[in-house]
């Protein structure tokens, strides 16, 4: 049987050493550098509701693990640093998936982590439970020397913009829960949906740069998240769909029968691409950037005074007067 200190060995040796701690894992609380860290998110993963074992491996269960934390801070405008890691697992406990586990966290980091951040495990928590696996992931990071990009600057004339494409996790996710549909076929959107790739350089640098008003990470659709970040501006705004790129998997599984391209676009999640919206002064600095670092950048919408609310133009160039609406967490069944 496998304890739990042996457990917390494996994971030690398991990660780097991170920068930013005094002291890490081997006391009672770890010890932080003072001055380092000003940003924190939590993401929590629950096994059957953010991710199934027959659908994802362990490996692609860790890479989506922190991938959905480093995306947070990349919507900050800062950069990551160490992370804590707490887990409630099922006995007897799988060894091989929990190494398989730390193992996609680590690659996410490697992947796409600038050299100029480290990110590595500080500590954490570990408990057996009755019921499925849940992952808790805390990260602290570092904003930028301007500040936090926050969702409450975004002002009437400002630009919205979409970093990458969008909706092809969701349709990832509807591809390996189709019976009738190949999965091997439509590679791209099933990684998507396993490997999502924040843009944690690109975060970075647009905080530094103070290119943004405000910025949210699309990670419970486009609509759902932009509706946030339009109630902390207290604005209003204008989406125009048709400006947004369509990946051919989507269309080709559209013509398949699995579902709406559009749908996907403005309501799939677990993107974790960037949405900000840039005052028009600042679009020929976004546009010299996504030039100079290869971004796929998008202009996609219009910031609008309050009482015009959400308009949306849908793929066909007619304004939507249907609800698109994006994961909720706690909505009734």
């Amino acid at each position: 049987m496998t304890t739990e200190f042996e457990l917390i060995e494996k994971l030690s040796t398991s990660f780097s050493s991170p920068e930013g701690l005094s002291i890490g894992i081997g006391d009672d609380a770890a010890v932080l550098d003072p001055g380092r860290f000003d940003l924190v998110t939590v993401d929590t993963l629950v096994e059957g509701v953010h991710f199934r074992r027959d659908l994802s491996d362990p490996v692609d269960v860790g890479w989506k693990s922190l991938a959905a934390n480093l995306s947070d801070i990349a919507a900050m405008g800062g950069g990551p640093g160490v992370f804590f890691l707490s887990l409630a697992l099922p006995t007897p406990v799988d060894v091989a998936w929990l190494e398989g586990l730390w193992t996609g966290m680590n690659e996410v980091a490697e992947a796409l982590v600038p050299d100029s951040f480290d990110v590595s495990v500080g500590g954490g928590d570990m408990t057996t439970t009755g019921g499925p696996i849940v992952i808790s992931v805390t990260l602290l990071g570092e904003a930028s020397p301007a500040g936090p990009v926050l969702r409450r600057n975004a002002v009437p004339g400002d630009r919205i913009v979409v970093m990458d494409e969008l909706g092809r996790a969701a349709a990832g996710l509807d591809v390996l829960c189709a019976d009738d549909i190949d999965a091997e076929q439509y590679p791209g959107v099933v990684d998507a949906y396993r490997r999502p790739r924040p843009q944690i350089r690109a975060g970075g640098l647009l905080g530094l740069y103070g290119v943004p008003s405000a910025m949210i990470d699309i990670s419970d659709g486009l609509l759902q998240d932009l509706g946030h970040l339009l109630e902390a501006s207290k604005v209003g705004a204008q989406i125009d769909a048709f400006q947004l790129p369509i990946d051919s998997e989507l269309t080709a599984l559209e013509e398949a029968g699995l579902g709406e391209v559009e749908d996907w676009l403005l309501g799939g999640g677990e993107d974790y691409c960037l949405l900000m919206t840039v005052p028009p002064a600042r679009m020929p600095k976004l546009w010299d950037m996504a030039n100079q670092y290869d971004w796929s950048v998008h202009d996609v919408g219009e910031i609008r005074a309050p009482e015009e609310g959400l308009q949306v133009i849908g793929l066909d160039g007619e304004l939507l007067d249907e609800e698109i609406t994006g994961y909720t967490h706690f909505e009734d069944s």
